[in-house]
């Protein structure tokens, strides 16, 4: 009686077993098929709806964990990637790439592996680590060649194009993207949202061969607009602003810039906008528009430099040390769980034992519950092999992080470095030097450009030489002498304007202008000036300052011509200013000296303390009687001896020459 009812309880708890499974399996069907729907809607949507997009993804990755739908969560992580990417947050994109790779793989889909390796591929080839990128699309090529799939290949041959384009191997990407042309020619209806016509308007832009780059770009912009695409009508905007541009065609470059701007602020859409800014900078400045190219350069180093700061670097560092405890505390939690594992199997096999003589159904049961618990502890083991493969995945995430560090900190340095040739090229375009021989520029920023610099200009039998310490040094610096050296063309050269006073008032009326400094404020933006004009047949040199003096030194003895209390373009402190100026006669052994504030605040290495403009003077005064080129020498030699190891405070310009 007693086996009899065992067996019945045993029968009981299948059948109970069965009729909830069957009940589960049935609302687990209609969940997958709202995942599927949520996914479907998000590929139809992402280009043009990219907001509304994100949430049917997040939906569908909510739903795929709750009832285990492993397929539906691969691709819900995968879109999600694809929003990350388009937004430019490719940390997030590469991380949702991953666990969708893990996904397929572990589900053996090939399709979607191929896919996600494709993306992977993609932010390799966006942080520029080129062999990389190119490893993961061989990879996904092979895939999509095997499963006949024309619509994906076609996109990974243009994306192996591109990626032998970047690195400078034209011949071979040109190859490609015939390839890829001819595919697109056969079947333009299997890749209705791929346009193919971008990068070969590229390869003709580099060439130079504006006409082909822009009948192949036109291309792009009409494909996209077809599509509704919005990010691909965004960034086809931004290559013809800059072919425009690049061709001297600026007005309609400044239309088709701020097209491209006003779409991509829509869609948020993080690189394009940067694109977008640089270009507009570059458009305004061609055509003399001050304002709006300070304005557009603003706005491209603040999102710049929110794409790479240092609290970034914070959070990788943090990121780190929580995945190796984490992992630490999940091989704890492994090694404990394949314990447990064995204990079971053990008192499993102690049960069957002791089980040997029970009747055949009491035997049955007992197995369909001893392997039950097996499925379920070798799942639970699955699981902790799953989440140590991610924590291995996240490493490497963290490797491409840093690899990405890098190479925005080397493109910044490349850009400031090109930056520093611009400005050294505005010095020199003048010829202060060939025209002036008798003189010496001893110059040493603290940055790679900086916030000094001189400006020269012959005019009738004048010349006319302005030394301009600018506020700030490096990229802030730099900035305003751009703004310095193009107003001072206007006014001297545009305006023939050669009364040292009144080119001073005339360029503080313009910088605050330009820089909207009309009213009282506490973040005013300024420069100090020594301005000389030597006039030949007079022989005078006529002085007038922005809070820099003229040193002149005579037979040993150094005089001291100081400028006006007040500086260019400052309103805060002084709004009404009238600039005036100091007539000196030339003679012979006379040496005139112009100098930035940097030579004198440097601090001394054994003193810790500012070398002053009384010791600068003193040496001023000792080495007038060398020659200029000797001059500079003893400069330089000087405050190598007193800086020492001491860093750099600020930027040093010191210019002496003679008026004869």
């Amino acid at each position: 009686m007693r086996i009899t009812t065992t067996v019945l309880f045993f029968v009981f708890l299948l059948t109970s077993f069965t009729f909830n499974s069957f009940s589960q399996g049935e609302n687990g069907s209609a969940d997958s098929i709202e995942v599927i729907r949520l996914n479907n809607l998000f590929k139809l949507q992402y280009r043009s709806e990219p907001a509304r997009s994100f949430e049917y993804a997040n939906t569908a990755l909510e739903i795929s964990q709750r009832i285990n739908f492993l397929s539906g969560e691969a691709t819900a992580y995968n879109n999600l990637g694809v929003y990350y990417k388009q937004k430019g947050d490719y940390d997030k994109a590469l991380k949702n790439y991953r666990l969708a790779f893990n996904l397929y793989e572990s589900l053996n889909q090939k399709e979607g592996v191929a896919k996600s390796l494709s993306n992977i591929g993609n932010i390799y080839s966006i942080n520029d680590d080129y062999e990389q990128a190119l490893k993961y699309y061989t990879q996904a090529r092979d895939i999509f060649s095997e499963l006949n799939d024309q619509g994906k290949l076609l996109m990974i041959l243009n994306n192996i194009g591109s990626i032998y384009l970047d690195n400078g191997q034209e011949m071979e990407a040109i190859h490609y993207y015939q390839q890829v042309l001819n595919i697109y020619n056969k079947n333009p209806h299997q890749s209705s949202l791929f346009d193919p016509f971008s990068n070969i308007g590229k390869v003709y832009f580099d060439r130079q061969e504006y006409d082909s780059a822009l009948f192949y770009f036109n291309k792009s912009l009409k494909k996209e607009e077809a599509d509704d695409n919005k990010f691909g009508i965004a960034s086809a905007l931004v290559k013809i602003a800059r072919l425009h541009n690049a061709r001297g065609s600026y007005l309609a470059a400044e239309g088709a810039g701020l097209d491209a701007l006003d779409l991509a602020d829509e869609i948020n859409a993080k690189p394009i906008l940067l694109d977008a800014y640089s270009t507009l900078a570059e458009v305004y400045l061609h055509l003399d528009d001050l304002e709006n190219s300070y304005v557009y350069m603003n706005q491209y180093h603040i999102m710049s430099d929110s794409l790479f700061n240092e609290s970034s670097r914070r959070a990788i560092a943090e990121l780190e040390k929580a995945i190796e405890l984490e992992q630490k505390e999940k091989e704890i939690a492994l090694l404990k769980k394949e314990s447990e594992i064995k204990d079971l199997q053990y008192k499993n096999s102690q049960l069957f034992n002791y089980s040997t003589v029970a009747l055949s159904l009491l035997l049955l049961a007992l197995a369909i519950i001893s392997y039950l618990k097996f499925k379920q502890n070798r799942k639970a083991k699955s699981l902790l092999e799953y989440q140590n493969k991610q924590i291995l995945e996240s490493k490497k995430a963290i490797e491409v992080q840093k690899m990405k560090l890098e190479s925005w900190n080397q493109n910044i340095t490349d850009s400031i470095e090109y930056a520093k040739n611009l400005q050294e090229g505005i010095m020199n375009k003048n010829n202060f030097k060939e025209n002036i021989p008798s003189s010496f520029v001893f110059y040493q920023p603290k940055d790679i450009v900086s916030g000094d610099f001189y400006w020269y200009a012959r005019q009738s039998n004048y010349d006319i030489l302005a030394l301009i310490d600018c506020t700030g040094h490096g990229v802030a610096g730099a900035f305003m002498t751009v703004i310095a050296n193009a107003t001072m063309n206007q006014i001297v050269i545009d305006e023939k304007e050669t009364d040292t006073h009144k080119i001073l008032q005339k360029l503080d009326e313009k910088v605050r202008e330009i820089l909207k400094q009309k009213e009282v404020t506490t973040m005013n933006y300024s420069m100090d000036v020594s301005l000389c004009k030597i006039d030949y047949d007079k022989n005078i040199l006529t002085f007038s300052g922005a809070k820099r003096p003229l040193y002149v030194v005579e037979n040993n003895e150094l005089k001291e011509f100081k400028g006006n209390s007040f500086t260019i373009g400052d309103y805060y402190n002084s709004p009404d200013k009238k600039f005036t100026f100091q007539e000196i006669d030339i003679t012979d052994n006379q040496c005139f000296y112009l100098s930035s504030d940097g030579y004198a605040d440097q601090f001394g290495m054994q003193t810790q303390k500012k070398y002053l403009r009384k010791r600068f003077k003193g040496l001023l005064e000792n080495i007038a009687s060398k020659s200029f080129s000797e001059q500079e020498k003893s400069l330089r030699k000087e405050m190598k001896r007193w800086q020492g190891e001491m860093e750099q405070t600020d930027d040093m310009l010191v210019i002496g020459f003679s008026a004869k």
